[in-house]
């Protein structure tokens, strides 16, 4: 959907015009109204937007004024420039400032408001499709896009790790980045409800780098909320699961031990943790128990046999099997080639 504010001083302007347009049968959305520039500003600031409908005549701050700045923050916004007159020079510094139309306000109750919208969507996809970034970054953004909506990468770490891998690798141009955070911003708020958060205002951010660095601290930041809660929803649920799994992982855990845990049937559990986490209580638990066995070879002098007990692993030779299955290598070699490699580094 394409999130659009509206900025008018004068209040019945503004629900008039939410309440004229059927917004929804064009994929637009209203994402709030607000009376002044300077307002609108620090809600582009803190709300994903695509589309601004902005009187041009307002105290304080004008419609001009407002696009000037506005651009300065995000520079693929487009705008629809409202006005009881009609004046040329302001319909030119409209389309300079890439404004995609200019309305006036005496005229628009008289006209259709299905005509208005549709003149408008065709201009504002017409005008994304020039913004797109290079056709050889399509694939990466296509594929970040599906990872984000599978929601993997809140429950799974390994999915997570793919996720940070594919956003660093996406070429830090503004329009790149301003897709991102549309994408973030728009699966973190499907998460939240999920967990019944507050709604987070997700940053402007000036590489993927940054945002990345950005998810990171925020998945630590709900995981550590959810575990000092009670046990509530199913994604609450499952969140617990991965919590208790992870701090009990050198005992012998059974998807019906951990199921009686968060209070769930062993078969539910089962079909739940697999549509959130994108893999099966074994998978996951497996995946788990060799990043701790990588982790403590690489960060401690523990023997492989007293590593392979930390990570749940009673059998020694069982587990240089899944390990090497797993890593292409021994815990030995391992080891050996990290150790090699830290010391390249010093």
């Amino acid at each position: 959907m394409i999130k659009v504010l509206i900025v008018d001083d004068d209040k019945l302007a503004r629900r008039g015009l939410v309440s004229l347009m059927n917004w929804e049968a064009y994929g637009m959305t209203v994402a709030g109204d607000v009376q002044n520039g300077r307002t609108a500003l620090q809600f582009v600031r803190e709300y994903p937007v695509d589309l601004v409908f902005v009187d041009i005549d307002m105290p304080e701050m004008n419609g001009i004024e407002f696009m000037e700045e506005c651009r300065k923050m995000k520079s693929d916004i487009q705008f629809v420039v409202l006005s009881f007159f009609e004046n040329f020079s302001y319909v030119q510094a409209t389309l300079r400032l890439g404004g995609l139309d200019y309305i006036s306000k005496t005229s628009m109750e008289l006209d259709n408001g299905d005509a208005i919208l549709e003149r408008i969507l065709e201009k504002y996809e017409q005008r994304s499709q020039k913004a797109l970034p290079p056709k050889e970054m399509e694939k990466e953004l296509a594929e970040i896009w599906e990872e984000c909506r599978t929601q993997h990468w809140f429950f799974n770490d390994a999915a997570f790790a793919h996720l940070k891998e594919l956003l660093c690798g996406v070429e830090p141009q503004v329009p790149n980045v301003r897709r991102l955070e549309m994408m973030v911003a728009r699966y973190i708020g499907e998460l939240e409800g999920m967990l019944e958060l507050p709604e987070s205002v997700v940053p402007l951010f000036t590489g993927t780098d940054e945002m990345a660095g950005w998810l990171t601290s925020y998945r630590k930041k709900v995981y550590e909320n959810v575990a000092g809660r009670s046990l509530g929803n199913d994604a609450e649920r499952i969140l617990k699961a991965i919590l208790y799994m992870k701090e009990h992982l050198e005992e012998n855990l059974s998807t019906s031990a951990v199921a009686e845990q968060i209070g769930c049937s062993r078969s539910y559990f089962c079909i739940l943790f697999k549509r959130l986490s994108g893999l099966s209580f074994g998978d996951y638990l497996q995946q788990v128990r060799i990043e701790r066995a990588k982790e403590l070879l690489q960060n401690t002098s523990d023997s492989v046999t007293e590593i392979a007990f930390s990570s749940g692993y009673n059998d020694i030779y069982y587990f240089n099997r899944v390990f090497r299955k797993a890593v292409n290598c021994s815990p030995m070699e391992f080891r050996k080639n990290r150790t090699r490699a830290v010391n390249k580094l010093i």
